[in-house]
């Protein structure tokens, strides 16, 4: 998908992502403009988390950061579009201890993790061996992905009574147009 500037690329890139994000908060994204030389924008939560409800009363905290590039695309002068760079969300609980993080990060590295394919960091106790230092291989996760996990396996309450479709609606539209599985 093209757009003829990148102010419309950027915004039809976020739209999806948004609309997802709405599926389990009010928190809107905001795009952070890129620094000079550094062409990548991220999206995060205005206040860089959100507090999420679950159906036993207690809270979550849900951390975003979605990091994405506009260029042109080949072959369509003047016409640009969007495409994810790296991805890390983190999911914690009220006490701010961390649950679980799916990180993609090929070209930066994120503190004490250098790992650079798609990967999940569990949290949790073993005397054996500690989770988190893991980098447990996940292949691609859509944000509507552990927007489901959310709902399915931790009980947070919906925003929205239609959150089945978007997620579905904005998942097929990932997968229609992704650039990597």
């Amino acid at each position: 998908m093209s757009d003829r500037t990148p102010q419309e690329a950027a915004h039809a890139f976020l739209a999806p992502l948004s609309a997802v994000v709405r599926c389990v908060t009010d928190e809107g994204l905001v795009a952070r403009r890129p620094r000079r030389p550094e062409p990548a924008r991220t999206a995060r939560f205005q206040d860089e988390f959100a507090i999420v409800d679950r159906r036993n009363g207690q809270a979550l905290k849900l951390e975003i950061s979605h990091r994405f590039i506009v260029r042109r695309t080949d072959g369509d002068r003047g016409l640009w579009t969007a495409s994810t760079t790296e991805y890390a969300y983190r999911v914690s609980d009220e006490r701010d201890d961390l649950l679980a993080a799916w990180h993609w990060h090929p070209m930066t590295r994120l503190a004490d993790d250098d790992a650079p394919w798609p990967h999940l960091h569990a949290y949790g106790a073993r005397d054996t061996l500690t989770l988190h230092k893991l980098h447990l291989p996940t292949g691609r996760v859509a944000l509507e992905a552990v927007v489901r996990f959310l709902f399915a396996d931790l009980g947070v309450v919906p925003r929205r009574a239609d959150w089945r479709a978007v997620l579905d609606r904005q998942e097929e539209r990932f997968r229609q147009t992704r650039s990597w599985a």
